[in-house]
């Protein structure tokens, strides 16, 4: 069974990139990672970019962009294609005035990116947070115990051959999810994963459900209380091709945290 390459989301580097890209590329080298998942780069030289990375012998196996940038779509898809990038991945910004409204809506907007993606030779992905596990009555919109999630909703209404899922289980777990059960029961929707570890920082006993934004914490990768080796399970029978490995923030010194997960990776996972 093939391995998949595995590469560091730059998050963790805090925008040093963006002063120092050569050192951040060989930090994460030396991490033994095989690419990068990260923004784009020299204002969307796709040459120059594939040519960086390329003295360091590493790819950028996904684009990470946020909602906003759907505007600049073809843009992000011509540098993307250029890089030879194949996933696009964006994030949400959820408004709360608009409740489960807003995710209908940005099904259609998903649905239009990933059709062009398609086109390209590319996979458009949508990352989770965790607020996207927030419940609503699918008559009102409105937030309500037991009802649909803001993410089923956004699955339920994309197709899912345009748009993948880039399923963040440190926020499924932030979520009150299992990690490794909603990877299951989505296996079919799943571009890639990204792999973050989380510490609970909160009050005992902890509640159930979702948890505050600072009951939690980034660790690197084995430190905290996230099962890989259950998600592993799940994920491996899916050869995926690419698999990220992203921390927010890091108390310890980013290409330390990097290489702690990368070690973790190889000797937890075997991969």
């Amino acid at each position: 069974m093939a391995n998949p390459k595995v590469g560091c989301h730059l998050i963790v580097f805090r925008g040093r990139d963006r002063e120092d890209l050569d050192g951040v590329l060989r930090e994460v080298k030396e991490a033994g990672y095989d690419g990068i998942e990260g923004r784009i780069f020299f204002d969307g030289d796709a040459a120059r970019t594939k040519a960086k990375l390329a003295e360091y012998g590493l790819i950028q196996g996904s684009l990470s962009s946020g909602y906003q940038s759907l505007a600049e779509i073809d843009r992000t898809i011509e540098y993307a294609a250029g890089v030879g990038v194949p996933f696009i991945m964006v994030s949400g910004v959820r408004d709360p005035q608009e409740g489960l409204r807003w995710y209908e809506r940005a099904a259609e907007e998903f649905n239009e990116a990933g059709r062009k993606c398609q086109a390209a030779g590319i996979q458009f992905c949508y990352h989770n947070h965790s607020w996207e596990f927030q419940e609503y009555d699918p008559a009102t919109g409105q937030p309500k115990e037991g009802g649909v999630t803001g993410l089923e909703r956004l699955y339920e209404l994309t197709d899912p051959q345009l748009v993948k899922a880039c399923v963040d289980v440190y926020w499924v777990q932030h979520g009150g999810r299992n990690p490794a059960e909603f990877l299951a029961r989505y296996r079919n929707r799943i571009g890639y994963p990204h792999l973050k570890d989380l510490r609970y920082l909160g009050a005992e006993p902890r509640p159930k459900g979702r948890l505050g934004r600072e009951d939690a914490t980034f660790v690197p990768l084995g430190r905290g209380e996230v099962d890989f080796k259950a998600i592993w399970r799940v994920l491996e029978p899916l050869n995926l091709p690419w698999v990220v490995y992203e921390q927010d923030r890091s108390e310890e010194p980013p290409a330390e945290a990097a290489a702690i997960s990368r070690r973790y990776l190889k000797e937890a996972l075997g991969i």
